[in-house]
């Protein structure tokens, strides 16, 4: 969500990692192995900090002719350790043993073997299987954003719209899947930073909270109360419960006719507030889309509301992004009047009105609005 403020960002502090424990006391570790075409190279052992902190050089050497290398530190805690070669290449593991036995093959990462480190073990296959997701998913959207540009053909945009929103549920349940069923909490804590970068706050604090309370670790237990106060915030920020009467809307159309919300009487309503210059705004779009598409003959539409401040852009972005329902400007951006009717934080943010103008909900986005809709109309 972009916002008018600049909101400090949960994702960049989690993505960083932090250090997890199981206990207080820490204790002595020693990795070791065999890195192969590394020989004679610098070998870093780093420690990835709780907090957001910068990465922490604890000790380096020179893996020696064979490739051989041993690293022996005390820790304070359960964390999230690093081995980096001076040619950018490099191993995270976890000290979740005292004889950590890691080998690998500059010259062919999937060589990368584990002894001694469950809590390790885990993060690779994990990190292998999410790469390959999020690579698919990556390549979706990029070919959806270069036939929106190009006006491709509607059929192959929505195709993959469709493939989107199912690559991205799919990625979500390999997160949720992979963190209800792990022990360590490092790896817990570094497998929830990934979730926030495709699923909503309010799972990953459901996940979080599971997660603090089966493993009593301090990092997951602050990390849940992070997830917790951001979510009580947003929450905060909109007064709009369900059951109210939704404000109404009255605004031009890009032929300069007022539309209102009221007008639309008798039919489920999406009231959806996005801009062309919110990056956010435009990757949810196409979910958007996916909604409008499938339930626009079940009594249901979309009114988009643009906080834009400039036409040509708002109307370039309608047409891109192929959103084929009513959108209203008044090209005034975060001056514009819905801003304080509807107390809007940040963008993109939706409303569900039913047909007789009262709230179903708010903030529906990605899979969720999906089901919402689904579970409404089946």
């Amino acid at each position: 969500m972009l916002s008018k403020l600049i909101i400090s960002g949960i994702l960049g502090c989690t993505l960083l990692l932090a250090g997890c424990k199981t206990n207080e006391s820490g204790g002595n570790f020693t990795v070791s192995g065999n890195i192969k075409n590394a020989e004679n190279q610098k070998l870093l052992l780093q420690e990835i900090p709780y907090g957001g902190k910068a990465i922490i050089t604890l000790d380096s050497i020179t893996i020696d002719k064979e490739g051989n290398y041993e690293f022996k530190f005390i820790a304070r805690q359960e964390g999230i350790y690093r081995l980096a070669t001076e040619k950018e290449f490099e191993i995270i593991f976890i000290n979740d043993d005292d004889n950590i036995k890691i080998s690998a093959d500059v010259a062919n990462y999937s060589t990368y073997a584990v002894k001694g480190s469950d809590g390790t073990s885990s993060l690779f296959e994990f990190l292998k299987q999410y790469r390959q997701k999020d690579s698919s998913l990556f390549a979706t959207l990029y070919n959806l954003d270069a036939l929106q540009k190009q006006n491709g053909k509607d059929s192959t945009i929505f195709w993959l719209q469709k493939q989107k929103v199912e690559k991205i549920k799919n990625l979500n349940d390999f997160v949720e899947t992979s963190i209800t069923s792990a022990t360590s909490p490092a790896f817990i804590y570094y497998t929830l930073g990934l979730g926030l970068r495709s699923m909503e706050a309010a799972k990953i604090l459901a996940l979080a909270k599971m997660a603090a309370e089966k493993t009593k670790a301090t990092p997951l237990i602050e990390f849940a109360n992070l997830i917790n106060a951001q979510v009580q915030a947003n929450t905060k920020a909109s007064p709009l419960n369900a059951g109210e009467m939704a404000p109404e809307i009255a605004m031009q159309d890009e032929n300069g006719k007022i539309i209102t919300l009221s007008s639309l009487k008798g039919k489920y309503v999406l009231v959806d507030f996005w801009a062309s210059w919110c990056g956010p705004c435009r990757a949810e779009n196409p979910n958007v889309v996916l909604a409008y598409e499938r339930f626009k003959n079940k009594n249901f539409t979309v009114l988009g509301i643009s906080l834009d401040d400039n036409k040509a852009d708002w109307l370039e972005a309608v047409n891109n992004d192929k959103l084929n329902w009513l959108q209203l400007s008044d090209l005034k951006k975060w001056e514009s009047s819905v801003v304080n009717t509807y107390q809007i934080e940040g963008i993109p943010f939706n409303v569900l009105v039913d047909p007789t103008g009262k709230i179903i909900a708010t903030e529906l986005r990605g899979q969720t609005l999906q089901e919402t809709l689904a579970n409404l109309f089946q």
